[in-house]
């Protein structure tokens, strides 16, 4: 609850902070040129409000609105009062009030979308920790290659010295499985567009390692390959992690035989 109120405080203070800063440079600006003030520019203050909703989120954008709108109508004609004779500046008062509304709802918006973005790749992240599976996406049409946080774990190396193309990638294939894995993956997923196949790979250390690699191909009409995905996991990973628990049920066994 005081973690509530304090963050509250926080967004509040952000709202007067760009209030004062927007009158500063709107009296500084009507200074330089008074016919501004007929023309009723007001760009600083949607600015505040702007930088409101970034900094402070959606409370603070909401009562910078409110702020901005009383500082607005206070300097529209006659200046220095809340009474507007005027109907086109209650129109452009009204305009002011629903833009900075929709500045403030695009920017929660893009607030909750990144929040969004941030849950799922957390759970993606857990999820490949979880299961060892680590993926990868080479795009061969514009040469880019992605990887999961988790691949370079996987291919017994490191993030820094890791590929960053699909060429580098492919070179950490044991040297006498590269033309089984190309032939495999390339050949077979022309065919068939998925493909399942067990492999060596060198790892940082110079020592060998077996994966198992699902994969997906993506072709163009001409049958050329634009895109390839796909997901490895370590085999000797699971045959240790499968030789230790079947030690364990042998020492199980042989203290339940003792005990018998």
């Amino acid at each position: 609850m005081h973690q509530e109120k304090q963050r509250i405080h926080v967004q509040l203070f952000w709202s007067l902070v760009v209030i004062a800063g927007a009158c500063c440079a709107t009296g500084i600006l009507y200074r330089l040129d008074p016919s501004l003030r007929q023309r009723g520019n007001f760009a600083f203050f949607l600015a505040a409000i702007a930088i409101a909703a970034w900094r402070g989120g959606i409370i603070s954008a909401l009562f910078t609105v409110v702020l901005a709108s009383f500082v607005v109508a206070w300097l529209m004609p006659p200046a220095n009062s809340f009474r507007i004779t005027n109907p086109e500046d209650v129109v452009r008062l009204v305009i002011f009030i629903g833009l900075g509304l929709l500045i403030s709802y695009l920017q929660h918006a893009r607030y909750q979308a990144e929040e969004s973005l941030h849950e799922s790749n957390r759970r993606l992240r857990f999820s490949l920790d979880s299961s060892g599976v680590a993926c990868w996406d080479a795009d061969v049409k514009n040469g880019t290659f992605w990887k999961s946080h988790n691949l370079p774990t996987v291919y017994g190396r490191t993030d820094s010295d890791f590929a960053t193309t699909y060429e580098g990638f492919f070179a950490y294939v044991h040297p006498e499985d590269r033309e089984f894995f190309h032939l495999a993956s390339v050949g077979g997923g022309r065919n068939y567009r998925d493909y399942e196949i067990a492999h060596r790979i060198i790892c940082g250390d110079g020592s060998s390692r077996k994966v198992k690699t699902r994969g997906r191909m993506y072709v163009n009409d001409d049958g050329r390959v634009e895109r390839m995905v796909g997901a490895v996991y370590s085999i000797d990973d699971l045959s240790a992690a499968s030789d230790a628990l079947n030690d364990l049920r042998r020492s199980e066994s042989e203290i339940s035989a003792d005990m018998l």
